[in-house]
């Protein structure tokens, strides 16, 4: 099991089906968001910051984005 299925998992033990993303969260002057099921999300918020900002984010440091967001 890689890292992304080890987060996935960890998030799905803990009920957490659903994420937000901003731009605006992470230093950008963005008003992107992406919101939905946590798949969805990792999906939409790398293709932007990586198209629109020039940053390549893996899916296993935007899981970690989620996942942290949900502890505050």
């Amino acid at each position: 099991m890689n890292e992304f299925h080890l987060l996935i998992f960890i998030s799905k033990e803990f009920k957490i089906d659903m994420a937000k993303l901003k731009c605006s969260d992470y230093g950008f002057e963005c008003d992107f968001v992406a919101e939905g099921q946590i798949e969805q999300v990792i999906e939409e918020f790398g293709k932007h910051t990586e198209d629109v900002h020039g940053i390549d984010y893996s899916k296993e440091a935007l899981m970690q984005f989620i996942l942290r967001k949900q502890s505050n």
